[in-house]
């Protein structure tokens, strides 16, 4: 099902509460004469970079993050918690996927523990082009249609993607 996506985007306020609840346990762990949480910093990758960054496409509703991110687990399984609270899933072999090298990301958030920052699109698209490509066939296409960026073009020459296929 694809659908037009003009949400509210909710991974900031995810961060947010990830970060509230590292200090939390900041608090805990000066009290307790403990090491003080780690900071840490999420990229989301994928599909749902896409979907927070508002694009004006029509993107497939999906349920899963992928991101790439430095967290210990215990932090890993609060910001999964918080994810679920939300409806959404974080994927477990997001590590897998591949993105350009020269990927770029956004800082939307910033925090006292939590940086979360959005892959940019051009190299997400890149990323479904090269990848899977009949799989994000309808979604190349009218990215394509609507006139794709410079950048993107460059980076399809340099990763050998054929273009040609999704019109």
């Amino acid at each position: 099902m694809y659908i037009r996506i003009y949400t509210c985007p909710v991974l900031r306020d995810v961060a947010r509460l990830l970060d509230e609840w590292l200090i939390d346990r900041e608090v805990e762990a000066r009290a307790d004469g403990l090491p003080r949480p780690r900071s840490c910093t999420i990229r989301v990758i994928g599909q749902a970079a896409l979907l927070e960054a508002g694009l004006p496409l029509r993107l497939a509703a999906t349920r899963d993050v992928d991101v790439r991110a430095d967290y210990d687990d215990a932090v890993r399984r609060r910001f999964a918690a918080l994810l679920a609270a939300e409806g959404r899933e974080l994927d477990p072999v997001a590590h897998e996927a591949w993105m350009p090298k020269e990927t770029r990301y956004s800082e939307i958030f910033r925090g006292k523990f939590v940086r979360l920052l959005l892959a940019d699109a051009d190299a997400i698209l890149i990323s479904k082009a090269k990848m899977a490509p009949a799989k994000n066939r309808q979604l190349l296409t009218e990215y394509l249609a609507l006139g794709p960026s410079d950048r993107f073009l460059e980076l399809a020459q340099k990763y050998d993607v054929d273009l040609e296929k999704f019109s």
